[in-house]
This record gives C-alpha cells, structure tokens and sequence, in this order.
C-alpha cells in the first residue's frame, strides 16, 4: 500500500466464490445425473477381481448405493459451496479491514490479528462479523445459515436430522431465492415457463417474458432425510453465485463510504 494507496482486486475475491459454484454445480451435475440414470450400474473400480472389496450384487443392492451415492454427492457439494464461500468472506474480510486501516490508526499487526480471529470462525459468526463491523456481506444471510445447517446434517448425520439439527420441537428449515420465469399476456394471465410442455407454449395474444424471484423452503422434521431435486440443487448453486456477487457490492459501498475511490470500470 504505497504512498496511502489502496489496491483491492474486487474481481479476484468475487472468484474465489464463483469458482466454488462452477465446482459445486458441475461435480453435483454429473454425481447425480448418474445416481439417478437407471442404466449407469457400473459400480466397480477395476475388473481386476481380487482387488474388488464389493462382490457383485442384487440389482436392488446396486439401487441403494445409487440412494446412498446421490446423498454423498449432495453432501459435498453444498461443502463445497459452503467452504468455498467461507474462503471468499475472509477475503472479503481482509480488504474491508485494509479499507478501514487506511482511516483508522490499526497496526499490520491488529490487522493480522484480527485476519487470523475472523479466518477461525464458523461460517455463521463470519457473516455477522461483516455486516456488523462493516455493514457489508450477503443479502440473506439467515437463508446462507440454513443451507449450512443443511451441509451439518449432510455431512455428520448422512442427511438425516436429528435433535442437533433443530431448534426445540422444530425441524431443520432449508431457505434460499429461485427464480421463476413466466410470460405474462396482455390482459395479465401468467403462463409459468420453467417447464414447458413438449409442443411449445401457444399465446394467441403474445406476451411478455418475465423474471419473479421467489423464497423456496424446505422444511425436514427429526428423523426424516433431506432431499432436494435438481432444480432445488441447481438454484442453490445459482442463490450462493448471486449472494457472493452482493457481497462484493456492499464491500465496494463500504470502500466508497470511507472515502476511498473506486474504480467502477474494474470491477
């Protein structure tokens, strides 16, 4: 930071959650396309039979390691997701703190320090960190706690919930924004186009192709799995990729409100 100038690549730091999501969307893509394709049954590692730890079974045995394959594949990718953004908001961090050092008198030192304090969080504590200190992080950061609490069971519990994972007498609650495309008539009939049928859509009258974002839930009570769909999956990955982008956003308002110029263009 030479001569009071502060250079901070907002682009780079966006990355590092960007390239999360591509992970995330791509690996799930192709780990669950393949639990769910009936004809994929080839489970074995090798042909080399005395190294095979897995006899070959039942088609129905085959039937439950998919289950049990496509559960995994969720489960690593939301941790990837999650860590992955856990990663880009210690970056996110950093350069709000070098923000505020070049107002305030912190030392490298209190600026190291308090680096190394945030990087030890969970990723909860890391979004309330942010926005209370520079009021700057992801829109929704309840929605970003939930999806977590849904990594947590996935990952310690195999994606089915227990009493860690609820309030008292409640169930695990899994939040975050989709978007439903429509195409809305003169007159004001809404024709949903997420799935359209084979043939086409017929609007005699035409009409205007629109964007509605929308909260989806899924609610888990103790005992039962999680499960999500594709499209659930897919608009997960695509919720994280546009909270990354809204944090950049308010750490750039946070720069300007310091008194730090931006440059627009490069960002």
């Amino acid at each position: 930071m030479p001569n009071g100038r502060i250079e901070i690549n907002f682009d780079n730091i966006l990355d590092v959650a960007t390239r999360g999501v591509r992970r995330a969307t791509v690996f799930m893509g192709l780990g669950v396309n393949a639990a769910l394709d009936t004809e994929f049954t080839n489970y074995q590692l090798t042909h080399l039979t005395n190294i095979q730890l897995v006899p070959n079974v039942a088609p129905e045995a085959v039937s439950h390691f998919k289950d049990e394959f496509k559960v995994w594949i969720e489960a690593n990718g939301l941790t990837e997701l999650v860590e992955t953004f856990s990663s880009f908001l210690d970056s996110l961090h950093h350069a709000c703190l070098v923000i505020k050092k070049s107002k305030e008198n912190l030392s490298p030192e209190q600026l190291q320090e308090q680096d190394k304090n945030f990087e030890q969080q969970g990723f909860p504590n890391k979004l309330n960190i942010l926005a209370s200190s520079f009021s700057s992080g992801p829109k929704h950061i309840e929605y970003l706690k939930s999806l977590n609490k849904a990594r947590n069971c996935f990952t310690h519990r195999r994606g089915i919930v227990g009493p860690e994972d609820v309030a008292a007498g409640k169930s695990l609650s899994a939040v975050w924004l989709g978007m439903d495309l429509f195409a809305e008539t003169p007159t004001g009939e809404k024709h949903m186009l997420n799935e359209i049928r084979e043939g086409g859509l017929h609007l005699p009258e035409g009409g205007t192709v629109k964007v509605h974002m929308v909260e989806r839930e899924r609610v888990f009570s103790v005992g039962t799995p999680l499960k999500f769909s594709t499209r659930d999956l897919a608009e997960i990955c695509w919720f994280f990729d546009q909270e990354a982008r809204s944090a950049v956003a308010s750490a750039v308002e946070f720069a300007k409100k310091a008194g730090v110029t931006v440059n627009e263009k490069a960002i």
